[in-house]
């Protein structure tokens, strides 16, 4: 029992030694500075594990921001991830006359697109992805080219002298291919891009700037174009490509897009604040191109295979190009020529070229343009290439002035008019063939 009560009385004591102690320290002579630190450290909080626990997480909204710049950006506070969404719409109407005495009207949607573009995790590590629904025929709304996916790719920009790109993309070829379909001098591209140009495709490259003046690119391509399938993927060889480019008078810098040259060398016709003058020069191969199972994104080319009876041959291309821009006066020049070497049906070796040039002149400074285009392509019809063929187009000439206006003092908004004069002659004297085009379309790009 004593030793019960002793245990009690030591408890006691114990528990009322902290008191003792407070009112010690409370008791104790202090000057004013000491208390004003006292009287401070107990009003601030205490940082004690508990007060974190119970502290809200930041909401997502912290750590990111957006805005508008060419379309709707997000992006994250520390830079490593961004994303810019843009729609394109461009609405157009076109009356054709034939040789027939017919004439055809139609109101459709040229182009419909949707793009991504930005970086993600780093700001090096590009990419952009496009989808698209073309040609709606706004009287029959059961034609049209469905959805395609038409860019998907990534470019790691670590190094600029040299860095990959992979996915979907287009074949660093010719100028007027790779320039947007949203910034095209006219309507619509020349009858030499039709015949020559190759489109996208899936595959890598490696680009790159040397310099101050010169951009490159070389790729190796599936060769089955957007629509490729698993038997044209294990046909016939590979297709390559390469593309350089010089630049003079203005700043190069890196341009997330068909071909990497941005800044003033931006591969579009107008709009440039420096006097600026670029040469490019490109080849494409295919060693062993077999059209029974593979067809490149260059539907012209598989109709000229087929016209000339070649299953199987080797096709290589060349291309030359160049462009001077002033920003009243623009002006560009594009040479094509084109090798079919037949394995498989077919006579000696063809080659069809193709000249483009165009021009335009601002009437009003970045409101009103005026604009025209000759292209002219010369096939291949000697008897040796083309044997015993009955009619064969002989050659295609079109002449097309236009009138632009910007509304943006770009090429996002704008009205575009168009008059196309279309001739094309044949082999064994057949009659000429005469097309007379006029078109107006209105573009929304934002």
């Amino acid at each position: 029992m004593k030793f019960l009560i002793q245990i009690l009385v030591f408890t006691l004591m114990f528990l009322s030694l902290p008191g003792v102690y407070s009112q010690a320290q409370t008791t104790e002579p202090q000057d004013p500075e000491t208390k004003e630190e006292l009287s401070t450290e107990r009003d601030e909080p205490a940082d004690t594990p508990d007060s974190k626990e119970i502290s809200k997480p930041k909401a997502i909204y912290n750590y990111f921001k957006s805005h508008y710049d060419g379309g709707l950006v997000f992006e994250s506070k520390n830079g490593n991830f961004r994303i810019r969404a843009r729609t394109r719409v461009q609405l157009q109407f076109s009356v054709t006359d034939n040789d027939t005495n017919s004439t055809d009207t139609d109101l459709f949607v040229r182009r419909l697109r949707l793009k991504f573009d930005g970086h993600a995790f780093r700001p090096w590590l590009k990419y952009v992805l496009q989808i698209s629904r073309d040609k709606i025929n706004l009287d029959r709304l059961g034609e049209t080219s469905g959805i395609q996916l038409k860019d998907a790719y990534i470019d790691a920009v670590y190094f600029k002298k040299i860095f990959p790109r992979i996915g979907q993309f287009k074949v660093p070829f010719n100028r007027e291919e790779l320039n947007s379909s949203s910034a095209l001098l006219l309507v619509e591209r020349s009858i030499v891009n039709s015949e020559f140009a190759y489109a996208r495709d899936r595959g890598g490259a490696l680009y790159g700037f040397l310099g101050k003046h010169v951009v490159y690119g070389t790729s190796v391509f599936i060769g089955d174009g957007i629509q490729g399938t698993e038997e044209g993927t294990a046909t016939g060889s590979n297709l390559f490509a390469a593309r350089v480019q010089l630049n003079f008078g203005g700043e190069l810098k890196y341009s997330n897009g068909s071909f990497p040259s941005g800044g003033d060398y931006k591969l579009i016709p107008d709009f440039t604040k420096e006097p600026v003058f670029e040469i490019g020069a490109a080849v494409v191969g295919i060693p062993d191109l077999d059209i029974s199972g593979k067809t490149p994104d260059s539907g012209a080319l598989v109709e000229r295979l087929s016209e000339l009876g070649i299953v199987r041959g080797g096709v290589a291309s060349i291309a030359a190009d160049v462009s001077y821009k002033l920003p009243e006066y623009n002006v560009e020049a594009a040479y094509l020529g084109r090798w079919i070497d037949p394995k498989e049906g077919g006579g000696e070796t063809v080659y069809d070229q193709g000249l483009r040039i165009q021009t335009g002149v601002f009437l009003v400074p970045d409101l009103l343009e005026a604009a025209g285009r000759g292209a002219f392509i010369l096939y291949d019809t000697s008897p040796e290439a083309v044997g015993s063929q009955e009619v064969l187009q002989d050659t295609s000439l079109e002449l097309t002035p236009g009138i632009n206006v910007y509304f943006t003092k770009n090429n996002n908004w704008k009205l575009q008019f168009s008059y196309s004069y279309l001739n094309n002659t044949f082999t064994q004297r057949a009659p000429d063939l005469n097309q007379k085009v006029f078109r107006i379309q209105f573009q929304a790009y934002y």
